[in-house]
């Protein structure tokens, strides 16, 4: 399966990254990949393989040994993660990251910090988020860690979205998360990518990545295995996992 060409066109391009939290121990052997414009990328694969290293790395959270980051053609490798927020992209961890003894309406006004100063702008933002996920409008009283862990992820994906994201990097967006509730999350993610947003998501979820994919990068080992369209994969999930635990194909 032939890589697809990076391109400075897009909205972030990584290329040849090596990084590893210990000396002489890399995580990332030489990974590459791209979040253009209007595209869900998955990044699939086993645990441990590097896949949410991947996206801290991106992020500026662990700068990388060797490599490449670009955003919108700009070098990016040498931006810290409180530096991001300007630049316009977010990253969502696999663990919560809200403040749960604050209210839901405090979390999400706290998501627009970048506007400050401006109470009729974050109003109307509050507004929209709650418009967008109703389920907050009628909790947003309440303190945010009595909501599910579903309700917390949706708070968390729309607090990311409060100062208008370009690039938005997604870690196991629904882990832990009843059915329903992940339905409405993948269709969420899906919204953005068609409002033009760049999004690169990392998922054990094989089946749901996959419906909502435009682009996927199976990794294994610190390294990209095999990439691809969606329709060059599939839908066989079986298949795909046979093929990065036996990559060689004698499964």
């Amino acid at each position: 399966m032939t890589s697809e060409p990076l391109t400075t066109a897009s909205r972030l391009v990584a290329r040849g990254l090596v990084a590893g939290y210990l000396r002489g121990v890399d995580i990332l052997r030489g990974v590459s990949v791209e979040a253009p414009r209007g595209q869900v990328r998955c990044v699939l694969g086993p645990n441990g393989t590097g896949k949410s290293t991947l996206l801290k790395v991106l992020f500026g959270f662990l700068p990388p040994r060797d490599g490449e980051i670009r955003l919108d053609g700009q070098p990016l490798r040498s931006v810290g993660a409180h530096e991001m927020g300007r630049h316009r992209v977010v990253y969502l961890p696999q663990r919560p990251s809200i403040f749960p003894y604050l209210s839901v309406e405090v979390n999400l006004r706290l998501g627009a910090w970048r506007y400050r100063g401006e109470r009729r702008r974050v109003d109307e933002l509050v507004s929209r988020a709650c418009e967008q996920f109703p389920v907050l409008r009628d909790r947003r009283r309440q303190p945010a860690g009595t909501l599910s862990g579903g309700q917390q992820r949706q708070l968390e994906i729309a607090r990311s979205l409060m100062h208008d994201p370009a690039v938005l990097l997604i870690d196991e967006p629904t882990a832990g998360v009843e059915p329903r509730v992940a339905a409405v999350i993948y269709e969420t993610i899906k919204s953005l990518a068609a409002q033009g947003k760049a999004v690169l998501l990392v998922d054990q979820n094989i089946k749901r990545a996959l419906e909502i994919a435009d682009y996927v990068y199976v990794m294994r080992t610190g390294t990209v295995l095999s990439e691809g369209s969606r329709e060059v994969f599939g839908d066989d999930t079986k298949a795909l996992v046979s093929r990065w635990l036996y990559p060689s194909g004698n499964a």
